[in-house]
This record gives structure tokens, C-alpha cells and sequence, in this order.
């Protein structure tokens, strides 16, 4: 496999990352493959562009990696894989050959390293992470990367089974990203209340009205020192055609301020 560069959080990651890439591969049928639920994270990360690409890298050059998957009791579950598992049945609906390493891909033998058995949902959902900690992630995946991160911890906290440290931390380490991330997003209360996602929305809402509004002092500061200084204009060298031309220019200004009023500039 491809030596990949990853920035990991926490050595927790990066331990399931190197144990997957020692392991060996082996060769399941796709009825035996399903996807993981907790995939729904990462959706919109994937284009239909993105989609479009891997068919064709893998038409022309094989499958540079195998599909990482954990058992479970109907078969085993995608932990890594599901842009390539649905490149592999499109390719597949299509008669392509596929190639792995030399060998032939088909419904009954694709390529997969087979991970651990995760006993609860909290360790499977951070193998997941785990495994896919290499991708960028866009704002709306982190936030849902985080909301499942404080479902867990919450369950950890009625149970009493949360680790020794600051919540913050602990749902940084659960979801595999920065303190701040967590930070940002996060309402943590008293020490060992259930915490829960932030309004953000709200918050945007308030932070681009007083950025609009910083922004139209600015404007409006601008605008009085031109007005001035068309004022103070020598009405002895300044003639009508020079007026009438700094009026067509201005009017696109003016529609732009006025078109919330449905008042034309050109009328004025």
C-alpha cells in the first residue's frame, strides 16, 4: 500500500492506522460487505465528481488500497472504503476487469484488511475516525463529527465510565480533533452535567451582522469625505458634462445601496 502522511490528534489513531496497514489482506465477497451507519459523517464529503475520478483511477490503474472493514454479526462492516466499495459495483455493473496488485477484483473477491471485532459502538465509531483522520473535513462534517462524540460521552457519563480530564478533552480525543474544534461548538456546563451542541447558527447569525455592521460605519465614513470634497468642487472649472459624467458612475453605486428599496438610481 501507499505510504500516506497523516496528521493524527492522538497516538490512539495513529495505533489502529499502522495496526491496519501490517495487516494482512484478505479476499471477501461483496455480499458480505455492508456500510458502516456512522458513515453518514463523511456523506458530504463526497462529490459525485469526486465519485467520477476514483471510477476512472480505477479503470485505468487497479485499486491502489484494499477496503478496511471489522466483523459484526452479519459479515463485516466498512471501518474505510465506501467511495471505493461503490467505484467497485459500479465497475463491476459495467463488466470492467479490475485489478488489485496483479490480481483480479470481482463480486466474490475484493480486497479488504479485516480489523478487530469492536465490542460497542464507541470503539467502532473511533476506528471509523481512525481510520479515515487522513481526509479534510468540511465545517457541516465536524460539527457532525463532534454531535456524535457528545452522544457518546454523554452515554459515558451516565455510566460513569468517562476518562480522567477536562470534558473538552475528552470529546477532543473521542472525535479526534483539537481542544479548540470541541471548543467552538460544544455548551459544556458544571463539572458532570451531559453537554450538547452550541446554536452556532445563532452565533453566525450575530457575528455577520456586527462584521455588516463594522463594515458600514467604513462605508459610511467614506461616503461623507466624498461628499465634502464634491462640495468644496470649483464650479468655475467643473462643467455640467463633468457633473453628469461622476452621476453615471455613481448610479451603479446608488442602485446597489437603493435595491432593497426598489428605487431605480436613474430616477433620482
Amino acid at each position: 500500500m501507499k505510504d500516506i502522511q497523516l496528521k493524527l490528534i492522538n497516538t490512539e489513531s495513529y495505533d489502529s492506522v499502522e495496526k491496519a496497514r501490517k495487516s494482512k489482506v484478505c479476499f471477501l465477497p461483496l455480499a458480505d460487505l455492508s456500510t458502516n451507519p456512522l458513515n453518514w459523517i463523511y456523506e458530504d464529503l463526497d462529490t459525485k465528481d469526486d465519485l467520477d475520478e476514483l471510477i476512472e483511477s480505477i479503470r485505468n490503474t487497479g485499486l491502489q488500497q484494499p477496503l478496511i472493514v471489522t466483523r459484526s454479526d452479519t459479515g463485516h462492516v466498512l471501518l474505510s472504503g465506501h467511495r471505493r466499495l461503490k467505484a467497485l459495483k459500479q465497475l463491476f455493473s459495467e463488466g470492467v476487469e479490475v485489478r488489485y496488485n496483479g490480481l483480479t477484483v470481482n463480486e466474490e473477491h475484493i480486497p479488504t484488511i479485516v480489523q478487530e471485532v469492536y465490542k460497542t459502538q464507541e470503539e467502532q465509531f473511533r476506528a471509523l475516525v481512525a481510520s479515515n483522520c487522513y481526509r479534510h473535513l468540511s465545517k457541516e462534517a465536524n460539527k457532525k463529527l463532534i454531535a456524535e462524540a457528545i452522544k457518546i460521552y454523554n452515554r459515558q457519563l451516565s455510566s460513569g465510565n468517562t476518562e480522567i480530564g477536562r470534558t473538552r478533552d475528552n470529546i477532543a480525543r473521542i472525535a479526534n480533533v483539537s481542544g479548540r474544534s470541541v471548543q467552538r461548538y460544544v455548551d459544556i456546563g458544571k463539572k458532570g452535567e451531559p453537554v450538547k451542541m452550541k446554536d452556532t447558527e445563532k452565533d453566525d447569525s450575530a457575528s455577520k451582522e456586527q462584521t455588516w455592521q463594522n463594515e458600514k460605519k467604513k462605508l459610511l465614513k467614506k461616503m461623507s469625505s466624498l461628499e465634502s470634497r464634491f462640495t468644496d468642487l470649483d464650479t468655475s472649472i467643473c462643467s455640467v458634462d463633468d457633473l453628469q459624467e461622476m452621476k453615471t458612475e455613481a448610479i451603479p453605486l446608488i442602485n446597489v445601496i437603493m435595491q432593497r428599496l426598489d428605487i431605480d438610481a436613474g430616477e433620482l
